[in-house]
């Protein structure tokens, strides 16, 4: 007799369930609201506008880009279609070097960003920040600072940005966020700083009032290729199950912040289902980027 029952394959297990929930329970980073890149139906979405006031910065991280390419002072990113700034709801001070190494000019640029009634976030290494240079930010009316912190140990910060600046760094976090809404930028390298990442949430959330970390992934080129291969092993780079994981384990130790990932990477990971989650890596390979956004020079 011939048993007609079919044959179910199940293509889950625990962690495709897990996976899920990690990515329901996430929210989108307060900086990425407003941002094209939410929306997944636009294939070539411009994010927000930027403005360039420098590419020096007393770092020299192995992860960053910036002095591989010539940036010139300005605004970038305003959309063709979209040609009026006013119709952004948001304005980054910096994606390129370190701004606050001419801060007249970052504070040029709030006034600027604040008169045309858009949000201005200021991204930052954090170095020069003080607490009378915090209080002037504050008046001109700065919305979020974004000060990058990649370790939780003075030796490792050293060995990724070349500078011992780590103290330094971490006392103007817990200056900062006393009066700004406050996000610390993590760069995550597989099997290199995975727990430190998370040892990093419990320092914040027991010593700072920091309300955000998000998550970035490692990006690597041919400029920082060999330096990363020194440290560590790059092969997980990408995968996207790892990076929800780590996610999740800074969450817990972390429960007054809100540890998340890129708003437009969030988007795209809300419609995949767990499987599809444990099973992905996302390009982390590439060639130096070149700046597409249009530019104009700053008024």
């Amino acid at each position: 007799m011939i048993n007609n029952k079919t044959t179910k394959i199940v293509l889950r297990n625990d962690i495709c369930n897990r996976l899920e929930n990690i990515v329901k329970d996430l929210s989108i980073s307060k900086h990425c609201i407003g941002c094209q890149g939410l929306n997944i139906k636009n294939r070539d979405p411009y994010h927000h506008p930027s403005i360039e006031l420098s590419q020096d910065c007393q770092h020299n991280c192995i992860f960053c880009y910036s002095k591989l390419i010539n940036v010139k002072k300005g605004i970038y990113g305003i959309d063709p279609k979209v040609k009026d700034i006013k119709k952004y709801k948001s304005i980054t001070i910096s994606q390129y070097g370190e701004p606050l190494l001419c801060p007249n000019k970052v504070k040029m640029a709030i006034e600027f960003t604040k008169s045309l009634n858009l949000r201005c976030d200021l991204q930052t290494n954090g170095v020069n920040l003080n607490e009378d240079m915090l209080k002037e930010f504050k008046e001109l009316g700065l919305d979020i600072i974004m000060i990058s912190l990649s370790s939780s140990k003075p030796e490792t910060h050293e060995i990724l940005t070349k500078s011992k600046t780590f103290e330094i760094i971490l006392n103007n976090i817990k200056l900062a966020s006393k009066y700004f809404y406050t996000i610390v930028r993590s760069i995550y390298i597989p099997n290199f700083n995975d727990d430190e990442l998370i040892e990093l949430a419990e320092l914040l959330n027991n010593n700072t009032k920091v309300k955000e970390i998000m998550v970035h992934q490692l990006i690597v080129h041919p400029g920082n290729l060999s330096e990363l291969n020194r440290i560590c092993n790059i092969e997980g780079v990408g995968k996207i199950k790892d990076l929800l994981t780590l996610v999740e384990k800074m969450n817990i130790v972390s429960p007054n912040i809100k540890v998340t990932i890129k708003g437009c990477l969030l988007s795209n990971l809300k419609n995949m289902d767990g499987y599809i989650l444990n099973s992905i890596t996302s390009d982390c390979f590439s060639d130096v980027p070149s700046i597409k956004r249009e530019y104009y020079p700053f008024p």
